[in-house]
Order: C-alpha cells, then sequence, then structure tokens
C-alpha cells in the first residue's frame, strides 16, 4: 500500500526523462509493476483455484439443485399419472365388481324366488293331500253315521232285529252303492 501512495509523484526531472511529462517516476512505477507481478503469481498460484474451486462446487451445487428440481418435477409428474392410471383402474375394477354383486344379488335372488315357488308348492300339494285326507276321513264318518242312521232307520222300517252279520252285509252294500254314487 506504500507503494500504491507514490504512484503518482509530481516532480521536476530533467529534459531526458521519458515520464516527465506526465509526472510519473519510473523506479516507482518500475517496483508497483514488480510487486503487483509478485502479488498476481501468488494469488494466481494459491488463491485463484482455491476460489476457481470453490466456484466450480458451488456450481455444481446449483447444477445438482437444477437437475434435482427437474427430476422431482419429472418424478411428480409421472406420481401424478400413475396416480391417476391407479385411481381409473380402481373405478373400473369397482365397477367390475358392483356389477358382479348386483348380478350375483339377482341371481341370488330368483334363486329365493323359485325356492319360495318350490316351497309354496309343496306346502300347496301338502295342503292338498291332507284336505284329501281330511275330506276322506270326513267321507268315511260320514258313511258310518250314514250306516248307523240306516241301521237304525232300517230296524224301525222291518219291525224285527237283524243279526249283526245282516247289518254288516246291508251296510256294505249300502256305502259301495253310495260310494259309485258319488263318483
Amino acid at each position: 500500500m506504500h507503494l500504491a501512495l507514490h504512484t503518482f509523484v509530481f516532480a521536476d526531472s530533467g529534459p531526458g526523462a521519458i515520464s516527465s511529462g506526465l509526472g510519473i517516476n519510473g523506479g516507482a512505477f518500475l517496483s508497483q509493476l514488480i510487486t503487483f507481478g509478485i502479488i498476481f503469481f501468488v494469488l494466481w498460484r494459491y488463491a485463484f483455484p482455491l476460489v476457481i474451486r470453490t466456484l466450480a462446487r458451488r456450481e455444481a451445487m446449483i447444477r445438482e439443485g437444477v437437475e434435482n428440481a427437474e427430476n422431482a418435477k419429472r418424478d411428480l409428474a409421472n406420481a401424478n399419472q400413475e396416480a391417476e392410471r391407479i385411481q381409473v383402474d380402481a373405478r373400473r375394477e369397482a365397477q367390475v365388481i358392483i356389477e358382479r354383486a348386483q348380478k350375483t344379488a339377482q341371481q341370488e335372488a330368483a334363486h329365493i324366488i323359485e325356492d319360495a315357488h318350490a316351497k309354496a308348492q309343496q306346502i300347496g300339494e301338502q295342503q292338498s293331500a291332507r284336505i284329501q285326507q281330511e275330506a276322506s276321513r270326513a267321507r268315511n264318518e260320514l258313511s258310518r253315521l250314514v250306516v248307523n242312521l240306516s241301521i237304525d232307520a232300517s230296524k224301525q222300517v222291518i219291525g224285527r232285529s237283524v243279526d249283526n252279520n245282516d247289518n254288516r252285509r246291508l251296510v256294505q252294500e249300502f256305502v259301495t252303492a253310495s260310494n259309485t254314487r258319488e263318483q
């Protein structure tokens, strides 16, 4: 720094001095030039490589950050597309499952209705058989009553007593005749 203060010296040198018109001291200029060269060499040899390496690291870090940001942006776009595809697939699968469930429900409903019709028919047949049994029982009971009434009426009309074998034969003939008329 001390040398920098002596850069411009106003001196009256003789007429033979090269820089006499500009007011430059040649010795001071040369010493400053040598000092500048030494400082430049030291900076060039030691400081500039350090600064350049630091700048290169920062540049690489920035470049890496930009690449990471671009990769993240690309990955986000891919993830969004994948999520959208998964949603579409899930909706499609849900629709298929719903349709399958509806078909199964319809088949199950048809099966239940078919079973109900079969049970109703079976119950109807059972009721019909029961009605026929009751009707047959009622006919038998009615026949028995008719036989008893006939026997009582016969006793009063004939006025005489008929033995048991004759009663049974007469009743059987009467019942057989009654059944053939009903059919």
